[in-house]
């Protein structure tokens, strides 16, 4: 199975991976396989990105399944030209080969199970209001850049549960939100006046 990727395609999703995680399946990226169709999945846990796959041209059929390819081999193949990236899945060998149209490197598949990252995509969302991760907001920030999207990417609520992020294109991206109690707001002395201090030590 080959697959044409955009270079910034690949740093999007390498944004999203883990990179030094004990579990290593997510310091990578999992091409995951249907008969119908192909999805590029990131995550490390906290936020998720979900990207389809176009099938290169000539390429054989679908073998279903969920192939993961190391950060290391995506890292080590530089782009040329802006030229798609070819990725060729080959599941009888258990690698996968990286081709810049001007250099290829193989390397095996990693031998571990991917999470079932679709049961964390929520289908709707209730828009209960959720604090987050403002570094993880960020690495959503430059995800959409890296798509070619035009604007920020938006947040669609989920309360406790896993929120949508609103990418371009039909990228999905999740989010999970930060956990426990609110933190507590601290006002400095020089932003609020006199009076409003003196109401605040009187009540």
């Amino acid at each position: 199975m080959q697959f044409s990727i955009s270079a910034d395609t690949i740093k999007a999703l390498l944004v999203i991976a883990a990179k030094k995680d004990t579990r290593g399946y997510l310091n990578s990226v999992c091409i995951d396989v249907r008969a119908s169709d192909a999805v590029a999945v990131a995550t490390d846990g906290h936020k998720l990105l979900a990207v389809a796959l176009t099938l290169a041209d000539d390429a054989p059929a679908l073998v279903p399944g969920r192939y993961i390819v190391a950060r290391e081999a995506l890292e080590s193949v530089k782009p040329v030209l802006k030229r798609p990236i070819l990725v060729t899945i080959d599941p009888t060998a258990r690698a996968a080969t990286i081709d810049n149209r001007s250099a290829a490197t193989t390397t095996p598949l990693m031998d571990a199970t991917y999470p079932d990252w679709r049961k964390v995509v929520p289908l709707t969302v209730s828009g209960e209001v959720a604090q987050f991760n403002a570094d993880y907001i960020g690495a959503f920030g430059k995800v959409q850049t890296l798509l070619g999207g035009k604007y920020s990417p938006g947040i669609l609520h989920n309360g406790n549960a896993a929120a949508r992020v609103v990418l371009t294109g039909d990228a999905v991206g999740v989010l999970m939100p930060l956990r426990g109690d609110p933190q507590p707001l601290d006002n400095p002395t020089w932003l609020v006046t006199p009076t409003a201090i003196a109401a605040a030590e009187a009540a």
